[in-house]
């Protein structure tokens, strides 16, 4: 029997170390927005994976970034091809690592970030845009094209707020009929915005993100 679930409930990390720690043999898959990967173990060692078009340790490393997404363990299947020798606990710790290092910048963990905010119910996706429109962290590839513009008016706004001797606005609500955007400033540089459930009622959530961003 195939144990599934999502990755907002069991992180990716702890997976391999459960099916590393019991040498299972078996096949991981995860998809996230569509795109599928794949983990293969081989007596609790990782042997393979894919997260198209990367193979071996690139696609493992890729897909351990990966915050969200449904997954599904399969016992007893094997590998198509060995592409990953280093040891499993070696592999996890450099996986993990890149993924702090590339979610540090300025001082801030913005990985961290992005884990206690995807512990809310209704968050979708996530992304932290700077000023420049750039994506310095996100918990998705497909990033909307639109996102680093809406992040930049976000800051406009900002600024027209205060010309006109008002009030900052704590957040923006955009409704894009398939989806609901909160954007929400952490300083003159930064705008985080979470992709929610359309049906998400701001008076629940909002207090929520603020907590997790403090």
């Amino acid at each position: 029997m195939a144990l599934v679930g999502n990755l907002k409930d069991i992180k990716l990390a702890n997976l391999v170390q459960l099916n590393c720690m019991e040498r299972n043999t078996a096949k991981l898959t995860i998809e996230h927005n569509g795109k599928y990967g794949f983990i293969y173990f081989e007596k609790g060692q990782v042997v393979h994976a894919e997260y198209d078009p990367f193979i071996g340790e690139d696609a493992f490393y890729r897909l351990i970034q990966l915050f969200s997404g449904n997954f599904k363990v399969e016992s007893g299947i094997r590998t198509p091809a060995k592409t990953i020798s280093a040891n499993w606990n070696n592999l996890l710790l450099e996986g993990l690592h890149r993924r702090d290092t590339y979610g540090q910048k300025e001082g801030i963990n913005y990985n961290g970030l992005i884990e206690r905010l995807f512990t809310i119910k209704g968050v979708e996706r996530i992304y932290v845009i700077n000023r420049a429109g750039e994506v310095i962290a996100k918990s998705s590839d497909d990033i909307s094209e639109e996102y680093p513009l809406i992040a930049l008016t976000n800051l406009e706004i900002k600024k027209i707020s205060k010309l006109l001797n008002g009030d900052e606005p704590g957040f923006v609500s955009l409704n894009l009929g398939v989806r609901n955007l909160i954007l929400i400033n952490l300083d003159n540089e930064h705008t985080v915005v979470l992709e929610t459930d359309k049906k998400m009622r701001l008076d629940i959530i909002l207090p929520l993100i603020k907590k997790a961003i403090k």
